[in-house]
């Protein structure tokens, strides 16, 4: 397998975090309700429920999803996400009640596609995320409706229909988490066979070279119709349900250890089909095809693990009390610091970390942040590794972010490079296109150096900023340096307040690619 994380990697965690996320509560015409608990519910219980008794996606967003709109993976390189493709349907059983619709369509013909990008055609897909990344322990659910043949148009694209929990992207580390249910009704994925199957899994890291960073069960056989999805989470174990009954767990590593963002995706896989890599997953059809997936609601339960036979009861309790949308969990974790581990932190390679109190190695979460175990911060040496909070090791402060590491962006694309070190870098810059990088940390306030590796035929122009240009730290000119992929560094100082902040990256003119840039404390 190679393309099931991906599915959310290089797509849904480079386009989270949009710039004006907000969190709001209330649609017109809508009873949202952030801190109200229904009758026969606990007033400690924080959970997230969702009707999706929605007329438009106005009315989505105001309660905290965000619909995408760019292109990108998961998929093809040059596949679009359209907010076209979300609607709210009537129920047609209980017309008081709506499910949110996801749609995607395309007409790629699979002998034009090289490279991951199709020559002639296109795919319009569909995602809705949360915009809070707050989602771990607890009980996971949904109910949905999976199709196993097209609306429209003939069969056979390897389609996948999910329902999945992930953090942001950082690929072959921590700190990272990944739970999916992503049913493919036509099959596919190196196994060659076209039994509709689902895949319930677990990823730790994104790194393909050990299997053992992951956990996934096939089941085979049709899941076409409605179907309530369970996933209890807990530290070190998950577990999978369908309609009640157990599917498959894991503990260990591969369980997740990182809060994530809750999502719904439909899309489109040109993966191999077979172990072979004879045939892939898109149709040798030019013809319009079109899927579906529905979504009645959606329940989230911290720190409980709900019976999955109770999560509907839980449900039809909230309907009852006339509750379409409620949001009242709390975003900061229920760990506490002990006195020593404040007074510690761990500089990570330049990156200042907490020490973690419920973890000796590896990474966690506590307090709404990353923090890193004493054991692993101690395989650093002096600068790095474990030092007393306020020490002048925070001047070691240097960070290497990669160009395709955004979390959103407007107007760009990948490509593999031929720079020193390989991997991809960002293209495709037009005037007015952007990329933002979320949650980056400034140890102390002072002036940064701050380095990007870039390319451009005949010269341009980039300029940084802070939290969506609320901050505008400056412009940076990119010579002429021959060619698109003949790279050079160019840097500039700026005076940076202590703090995480959002980093952005804007073109004021086209003509230039990036690969990374590097951010050094002097």
């Amino acid at each position: 397998m190679n393309d099931f994380p991906i599915t959310h990697g290089l797509s849904t965690i480079r386009s989270l975090l949009l710039k004006k996320w907000h969190c709001c509560a209330g649609a017109a015409g809508l009873l949202a309700i952030t801190f109200f608990a229904p009758q026969g519910m606990a007033q400690t219980q924080q959970i997230l429920f969702d009707d999706f008794n929605y007329s438009n996606n106005t009315q989505l967003s105001n309660n905290g999803w965000r619909v995408r709109t760019w292109a990108g993976g998961p998929g093809l390189a040059n596949g679009s996400w359209s907010a076209n493709n979300i609607s709210f349907v009537t129920d047609p059983a209980l017309p008081s009640n709506k499910f949110m619709r996801l749609k995607a369509g395309t007409n790629i013909n699979g002998n034009n596609i090289a490279n991951n990008n199709s020559t002639t055609g296109s795919v319009s897909q569909a995602e809705v995320a949360r915009v809070e990344q707050i989602y771990k322990n607890g009980t996971w659910a949904a109910r949905m409706y999976f199709n196993d043949a097209p609306s429209t148009g003939p069969d056979g694209d390897t389609v996948i229909q999910t329902f999945f929990g992930l953090t942001d992207y950082i690929e072959g580390a921590e700190p990272y988490s990944e739970i999916d249910f992503e049913y493919l009704p036509n099959g596919g994925w190196w196994t060659g066979s076209a039994t509709p199957s689902m895949w319930s899994g677990t990823y730790r890291i994104v790194d393909w070279s050990d299997e053992s960073n992951h956990g996934v069960t096939r089941t085979q056989g049709s899941l076409q119709g409605w179907h309530t999805l369970v996933m209890q989470v807990t530290d070190g174990h998950i577990a999978f349900y369908i309609d009640g009954a157990y599917q498959t767990s894991f503990s260990g590593a591969v369980a997740p250890d990182y809060p994530m963002y809750l999502m719904f995706q439909l899309w489109f896989s040109n993966d191999c089909f077979d172990a072979a890599c004879n045939t892939r997953g898109y149709l040798k059809n030019s013809n319009y095809r079109e899927y579906y997936e529905d979504v009645d609601w959606v329940y989230f339960e911290k720190d409980n693990l709900v019976p999955p036979s109770e999560v509907p009861q839980k449900v039809a309790s909230l309907r009852a009390s006339g509750i379409n949308y409620v949001q009242n969990i709390n975003n900061n974790s229920s760990s506490s610091s002990s006195s020593s581990a404040a007074a510690q932190q761990c500089n990570w390679w330049g990156t200042l970390y907490t020490i973690c109190t419920h973890i000796n190695s590896g990474w966690g979460w506590q307090n709404n942040a990353d923090c890193v175990g004493i054991q692993t911060c101690a395989t650093l040496s002096p600068p790095y590794g474990v030092m007393t909070a306020g020490s002048s090791s925070s001047a070691a402060f240097s960070r290497l972010i990669q160009a395709e590491a955004y979390t959103a962006m407007s107007g760009v694309q990948l490509d593999t490079t031929t720079d020193t070190g390989g991997g991809q870098y960002v293209g495709w810059i037009e005037t007015g296109d952007w990329m933002s990088y979320a949650n980056i940390n400034f140890p102390t306030s002072g002036t940064y150096k701050v380095e990007y590796r870039v390319a451009s035929p005949s010269g341009a122009s980039l300029s940084l900023d802070l939290n969506a240009g609320a901050t505008q730290l400056g412009q940076v000119a990119i010579p002429a340096t021959g060619g698109w992929q003949n790279w050079t560094t160019v840097s500039h100082t700026v005076s940076i307040a202590a703090g995480t902040h959002s980093l952005g990256i804007y073109a004021p003119a086209s003509g230039w690619n990036i690969n990374w840039l590097r951010i050094t404390k002097l």
